[in-house]
């Protein structure tokens, strides 16, 4: 795998337009959905080129690596984007399963499959809809009618670096060490170092804490979790731990965070019975 950087999202669930320039290759924990309605791109996804027209739709999934080689001047569409823990119904397909081809062609699509873009596009200029979530399960309902699936082990058996990827995102949860993962995939701890300097340009352990603080945002929604249960739920050992970590990436405390969700979300039921 040539070189690729980590890139951290800055927000769980993103649904707006496409990227309109090029990008390099990166990497990501959520799942990336593109769908251009007028324009061309090209994409390289996991060492492989494609060409997407209007009606087509590329999806990457976890830690999949991919780049945006072309962007037409006249593109426009929709890009999804989200973690997998937020739609809990598809969150183990997306963390055990990997698509046969990541690009679906438009004459391959259900027809139901266009008009759901459609209102996702006009969705995605209102800000916090409440239907936005309702047609993202819709939109995955009929996607996964369309493609072929295949366990995640196929794609990634002939590349270390995939292995890799995989592996942490299966286990982040868990005490890891860069020690520990290097003993499980069977190569040395200097290799596994490598891996991360060189081709994503982040430290072992800021990655897992970015993958844990990631899905403490998520369970920080919940309010039937305390902030000591959703410590030890993400992999930290103690509450204190945790609290630096999600300090360090967030810029605030997780019971700020958690503050500032119930504020927002009380704002938006006033609006919504407006």
């Amino acid at each position: 795998m040539s070189s690729v950087f980590y890139e951290k999202r800055p927000e769980n669930r993103f649904i707006g337009t496409i990227c309109d320039h090029p990008f390099p290759a990166h990497v990501h924990d959520p799942v990336e959905i593109v769908c251009p309605t007028t324009g061309t791109l090209s994409m390289t996804i996991s060492g492989k080129k494609y060409h997407l027209m209007p009606g087509d739709i590329a999806v990457v999934f976890p830690a999949v690596p991919h780049s945006y080689d072309f962007v037409s001047e006249d593109i426009q569409g929709l890009t999804v984007i989200f973690l997998p823990d937020t739609i809990s119904e598809f969150s183990r397909t997306f963390r055990t399963m990997i698509p046969a081809n990541p690009v679906l062609l438009k004459k391959d699509k259900a027809s139901e499959v266009n008009v759901v873009v459609r209102n996702l596009i006009k969705l995605s200029a209102q800000e916090n809809s409440p239907l936005e979530l309702g047609y993202l399960h819709l939109f995955l309902a009929y996607l996964f009618t369309c493609i072929t699936l295949q366990p995640i082990e196929k794609h990634v058996q002939a590349n270390l670096s995939y292995q890799v990827l995989h592996y942490i995102s299966e286990h982040f949860t868990e005490p890891l060490s860069l020690e520990s993962t290097a003993h499980a995939l069977g190569i040395s701890r200097i290799h596994l170092s490598h891996i991360f300097s060189q081709q994503l340009h982040i430290n072992f352990r800021q990655y897992i804490n970015t993958l844990r603080i990631d899905k403490a945002c998520t369970l920080l929604k919940d309010p039937s979790y305390s902030i000591s249960q959703i410590a030890y739920l993400c992999g930290y050992g103690n509450p204190r731990t945790f609290h630096r970590a999600f300090l360090a990436q967030c810029g605030m405390p997780p019971n700020q965070f958690r503050a500032k969700l119930s504020i927002h979300n009380d704002l938006d039921d006033l609006e919504s019975e407006e």
